[in-house]
């Protein structure tokens, strides 16, 4: 018997918070252990919702930063990123 997520939720929201003891004791029509996993899950689901970022991905670059790299790859066209990046640094440290 496979029980819908509905189900599921339902179930661990009366049962979860028995102790265990009570649990063990109550005919069930799943496991205790069974039970107590689908709260653990449903709880990680929860948070993990709550916690996305509202604007997912990598945080846009600043415009003086972004014209500054694309000024230095224009004025030394033999310098690769990791040059580029190095001079960054070194700027950065002073």
């Amino acid at each position: 018997m496979k029980l819908a997520p509905e189900d599921r939720a339902f179930l661990t929201a009366l049962l979860a918070p028995l102790p265990r003891q009570v649990l063990r004791r109550l005919r069930l029509l799943v496991r205790p252990e069974t039970v107590l996993r689908w709260h653990h899950n449903l709880l990680k689901q929860r948070h993990a919702r709550i916690c996305r970022p509202k604007r997912p991905g990598r945080p846009r670059t600043v415009r003086s930063i972004r014209t500054l790299v694309l000024r230095l790859a224009r004025e030394n066209s033999g310098w690769g990123y990791r040059r580029i990046h190095g001079e960054l640094a070194w700027v950065q440290i002073f």
